[in-house]
């Protein structure tokens, strides 16, 4: 296979969870960011259930037949930390910080999975490595603690400063701990080497179980998404958020991965946050201060040197 095409798959992904990420800010601003989760989760399980039977050549079934337990277990508590927990506040963050700074938050989840990594997966981090998340959560720091945002979130009015900001680490926690899960998963050893998106979907069902059930005991969650799927206003950036994010997003990254080194493609991709920054200059004539510009910068530049540390 071409790299050229591993490149296009790449910049692809970028463009899919960029405006997936518009879509589901608006429809979080519209309902609550658990319906948002909820009603998207499914979705996105129907979408990925068809493409990895199509995918992979296998019948329903199989999805479950062909994991062994411990397979089912790793990504399926991956799902739960990463899609469930870490997905709520991702939406969270969303509602209260707007697409931009919520983006932006992102940047810590690959220092987060490298912590995780150390104590489930025995992983070494050298101090190049140190270096970088350090230089990474400086920048997330430097947006947070920003007065012209935080009084433009306050402006805004979606909910408090404080909160949003919780939500906004909470998130990059949840995708770095759910992302070293799953490696412990890829890890396993068995008979049958789960490709990467069979493995998404476990993870997508378990978070879709888990979701479900915890949501009856607060709410008619049937009854919450007929409600939704019935109102076009609501429905419709969920739908487009879970066809672009979870589905086409995750599957152009996968194949982004398969062909070019995973280091190249973590590259590219950690650029998600300055995609979402011009796309609100350009599309929805945001106004950024150079402070906001360099605190993204100064993130990306941590994401990079993480990516890369072992090359120094």
């Amino acid at each position: 296979m071409s790299q050229s095409a591993g490149y296009i798959a790449a910049i692809l992904t970028i463009l899919c969870w960029t405006f997936g990420t518009f879509a589901f800010t608006k429809a979080s601003r519209l309902v609550a960011p658990a319906t948002v989760n909820r009603v998207r989760l499914l979705l996105a399980l129907i979408w990925l259930t068809i493409i990895t039977c199509l995918y992979e050549r296998i019948s329903p079934i199989q999805l479950f037949t062909l994991l062994n337990q411990q397979q089912i277990f790793w990504f399926g508590l991956s799902g739960i930390v990463g899609l469930t927990i870490g997905d709520h506040y991702s939406f969270t963050a969303f509602k209260i910080l707007g697409s931009r700074r919520a983006t932006l938050f992102n940047c810590f989840a690959p220092a987060s999975a490298l912590i995780a990594g150390i104590f489930l997966l025995d992983e070494t981090l050298s101090a190049v490595g140190i270096f970088g998340m350090i230089i990474s959560a400086s920048g997330v720091l430097m947006l947070s603690l920003s007065q012209h945002e935080k009084n433009q979130v306050i402006n805004e009015g979606h909910g408090h400063y404080a909160e949003g900001i919780f939500a906004g680490f909470m998130s990059a926690i949840g995708q770095g701990v759910g992302l070293a899960l799953a490696r412990q998963g890829f890890l396993t050893e068995s008979d049958f080497v789960a490709p990467a998106i069979h493995a998404t979907w476990m993870r997508m069902l378990a978070a879709s179980v888990c979701i479900y059930a915890f949501g009856a005991f607060k709410t008619n969650v049937v009854k919450e998404f007929v409600d939704t799927v019935k109102n076009k206003k609501y429905f419709s950036p969920i739908f487009l958020g879970s066809i672009l994010g979870p589905t086409m997003g995750v599957s152009f990254s996968l194949y982004a991965t398969s062909i070019l080194e995973v280091s190249v493609a973590q590259t590219i991709l950690s650029l998600v946050p300055v995609v979402v920054m011009f796309v609100s200059v350009i599309f929805f004539k945001e106004k950024i201060k150079l402070f906001s510009y360099l605190a993204a910068l100064v993130s990306i530049i941590g994401v990079l040197i993480l990516v890369w540390r072992n090359g120094f």
